[in-house]
């Protein structure tokens, strides 16, 4: 399984990365602050990328990134950046293969990640009319767990549809949904009460009965605060 570590103190960058790679690409995922490196550096198995997030840091992250760059191999470091960020070249001349602006559109960045990679890892299939970042705002505002994301992002790309009890198992767990077993409809009525209680009306979540769930944004501006 690919492996990523954030580097990060900024809640913005650790919950979008830790959905794109927890919930969407399904990466084994850790995220640590800056006076944690020492410590995983030790004691640390290896990774495949480590991002360093430059958006929060109090001093300039290059000899980190360096340093990072020499433990992480053949893995990869890349580093984030405001759109107004000093350090970006600091970070290349110490090892980062890459510097991302944040905000950045997750799917681009799993995109260069993934070319960036020794060993590139298979394509996230996806409606290209559905949006990472949408989905991301969705479940991150509502505090979906990652299971209960994971099943949301599925009726989300068939949004106004039924998606079969099947169809969600297979999507989620790669398997075929067994009957009888209760779990999703448990997780979707936790969904359910979560959107309620933060979008009203605007996202509904039903089960069908005998045939799966269907979700409805009702073509929601899931990017409007109010």
């Amino acid at each position: 399984m690919t492996k990523i570590l954030l580097v990060s103190t900024a809640p913005s960058v650790r919950n979008a990365l830790n959905y794109l790679f927890t919930v969407i690409l399904k990466f084994d995922f850790e995220c640590i602050d800056f006076d944690a490196c020492e410590h995983w550096l030790h004691n640390s198995e290896s990774v495949n990328a480590i991002f360093v997030d430059m958006t929060e840091a109090n001093s300039n992250p290059a000899p980190l990134i360096s340093t990072l760059t020499t433990h992480a191999q053949p893995g990869v470091v890349l580093a984030i950046q405001e759109l107004k960020g000093v350090w970006g070249a600091d970070a290349f001349e110490a090892g980062a293969i890459d510097v991302l602006t944040w905000p950045c559109n997750l799917r681009e960045l799993s995109l260069r990640l993934n070319r960036r990679l020794p060993t590139p890892t298979p394509s996230v299939e996806q409606p290209h009319d559905v949006s990472w970042d949408v989905e991301a705002y969705i479940a991150l505002r509502a505090g979906l767990t990652t299971a209960e994301a994971q099943i949301m992002r599925v009726l989300f790309a068939q949004d106004g549809q039924i998606v079969t009890r099947d169809a969600l198992s297979l999507a989620v767990e790669s398997r075929p949904w067994r009957y009888g077993d209760r779990k999703f409809d448990v997780h979707v009525a936790k969904i359910r009460k979560k959107f309620a209680d933060t979008f009203d009306e605007r996202i509904s979540v039903e089960t069908v009965r005998s045939s799966g769930y269907m979700l409805r944004t009702g073509g929601l501006n899931a990017f409007d605060p109010t």
